[in-house]
């Protein structure tokens, strides 16, 4: 992808002082070296979680929304001895995202980049924002899936996540939208809930002549004796109006992003618009200050070895340790 347009010559001029020894950049960093990174949070009364950073002139907003989703427990035909009865399916948490991403960005990026240079942006961001999040067992990306059920297989929390690139003048947006993301995410408070009412209700307590030991009606989901009475939670309440609400179980794992740009036998971090144009290739680390890693994405026209990767790997998980430090002391 190419940000900005460049002549042959602006760009050769660059290449040349970036491969030079030692290398040479415009705003005179080290190849290594980041931008000082500006964050905001809150930055919006509105939102349950919300952030603004600043990268270079590169700005980024995002708005954290929590609401409650409500999920009907579908009815599935059972088979109990020589009758057949229907009953509600309740998974304890629906296959379904808890943490759903939307990015946009200003018209005013119009004026320097192509809309459809804009809208595969912006996809690749969202795939990679939603992958980070993604279910895993018990577990929804670096979060604990249980602190996002409010009535137990009825009602659960979903995070939407609203991401709004302002300006991209400054380059390296990726990394700008990961660190607004985890920012905002980090400012993120949802509110405590307590259950209100149950429903109780008597389950059939014919075990079946096929089935004189019980085996099938505890397969059926039964863990009790025959006979017991069942109860489910059906309705809830605010803990407290005044309560701030609690993080995010799991924050301090949250992924951030590090662009690592392959130079000859070095890496660049951190570019500039400029600087996007004239390399050919780079990959991006997500990684956490734990340095478990999300996830690799290579973009760019240029080929990359398997040496070249887990170089740039090695590289990005150290930086994004560090970045991910450096963005939870601006809660302290």
């Amino acid at each position: 992808m190419a940000p900005a347009a460049l002549s042959r010559a602006e760009r050769s001029f660059l290449l040349d002082g970036l491969q030079a020894s030692p290398a040479h950049r415009p705003d005179g960093r080290t190849l290594s070296e980041f931008r000082a990174i500006e964050v905001e949070a809150p930055a919006s009364q509105q939102a349950d979680g919300s952030a603004r950073v600043l990268l270079g002139s590169t700005e980024v907003l995002c708005g954290v929304k929590a609401e409650i989703e409500t999920m009907d427990a579908p009815v599935v035909p059972m088979q109990v001895g020589s009758s057949s009865t229907e009953k509600a399916f309740r998974p304890w948490m629906p296959s379904m995202p808890r943490v759903q991403a939307l990015v946009e960005y200003s018209p005013a990026l119009l004026h320097e980049h192509n809309a459809t240079e804009l809208g595969m942006m912006t996809s690749l961001i969202q795939d990679m924002i939603q992958a980070c999040f993604a279910e895993a067992g018990t577990m929804l990306g670096p979060f604990t899936a249980r602190q996002f059920i409010v009535v137990p297989s009825s009602k659960y929390w979903k995070l939407h996540l609203d991401v709004y690139v302002m300006s991209w003048s400054g380059g390296n947006v990726l990394d700008a939208v990961f660190a607004a993301v985890y920012s905002a995410l980090w400012d993120t408070r949802l509110p405590s809930t307590q259950i209100l009412a149950t429903d109780t209700t008597q389950e059939d307590t014919n075990v079946g002549e096929d089935d004189p030991a019980g085996i099938k009606y505890i397969t059926r989901g039964h863990a009790n004796a025959p006979g017991h009475a069942e109860s489910h939670a059906v309705d809830f309440a605010l803990a407290s109006e005044w309560d701030d609400g609690v993080p995010l179980h799991g924050r301090d794992d949250m992924p951030v992003c590090v662009s690592v740009y392959p130079v000859r036998d070095t890496f660049l971090l951190d570019p500039t618009l400029e600087e996007e144009s004239a390399l050919s290739s780079s990959i991006a680390v997500l990684a956490s200050a734990s340095g478990r890693v999300y996830g690799l994405r290579q973009r760019g026209e240029g080929e990359l070895n398997l040496d070249t990767i887990h170089q740039a790997t090695e590289v990005g998980v150290y930086y994004a340790k560090q970045l991910a430090s450096t963005l939870q002391t601006y809660f302290d």
